[in-house]
């Protein structure tokens, strides 16, 4: 008779996203299936056959481990502006984007002069307001 097949490494000790996420949730860490698949895709981090991805315990440390969404790791240079500094960005806006910026809001402010504006019927007519210099 022969000796049932060993299964390769990879499916001995790798598991599926949804597992994974099982085990992590045992131990207080909450996040998402579609969480972890992304960030595994992101850094290659799994193996895949098709839509079916394995994810092994190595891959899962490498995933763990990404500095790249971790908030805590702040340079000395970055000051720390609380609970909501730096949510959606990762580093400092350049001078040339705040400027482009900032002109965009100023000419909107400004306006193009009076605006017309119809409300049931009549005619409203707004002046733009200047701003102290």
């Amino acid at each position: 008779m022969n000796a049932p097949a060993r299964l390769p490494a990879i499916l001995e000790e790798g598991r599926s996203p949804s597992d994974w996420v099982s085990t992590l949730a045992e131990r207080g860490l909450d996040v998402s299936e579609r969480t972890l698949r992304e960030k595994a895709n992101r850094l290659g981090a799994c193996h895949k056959l098709g839509r079916a991805m394995i994810i092994t315990p190595d891959q899962l440390d490498t995933i763990l481990r990404d500095k790249n969404e971790c908030r805590s790791s702040l340079t000395s240079e970055e000051p720390n502006g609380g609970s909501k500094a730096g949510l959606n960005t990762s580093k400092r806006q350049s001078p040339t984007t705040t400027a482009a910026a900032l002109e965009h809001l100023r000419k909107r402010a400004r306006g193009s002069g009076a605006e017309t504006k119809k409300r049931s019927g009549s005619v409203v007519t707004f002046s733009a307001r200047k701003s102290p210099s």
